[in-house]
């Protein structure tokens, strides 16, 4: 009994962790369009002073977004639900 008990609470915190990544997720999915967001901002001025769209700032954001997309990647790799539980891990009570 208690091996079963074992497996509901490793599959219970295994879902709850899977969720919280999705959140996580979302969260870097956000700083992602911000961050787009704000260099489409400074290309638009740089474009409307005549100059050409580069420099620190515009680094700095591009930077940041693969900072966001690599830590997404991340996130996901450990995030593999496939394989986790099997048929024969579960038991019929009925």
């Amino acid at each position: 009994m208690n091996e079963i008990i074992d497996k509901i609470c490793a599959v219970t915190k295994h879902a709850a962790t899977s969720v919280a990544t999705e959140v996580n997720v979302a969260a870097e999915e956000q700083k992602i369009r911000e961050a787009y967001q704000l260099l489409g901002k400074l290309y638009f001025g740089a474009k409307r002073a005549g100059r050409e769209p580069e420099g620190l700032e515009f680094a700095d954001q591009c930077r940041k977004i693969e900072m966001h997309m690599k830590r997404i990647k991340q996130l996901r790799s450990r995030k593999d639900v496939t394989g986790y539980a099997f048929e024969e891990d579960f038991e019929d009570l009925g």
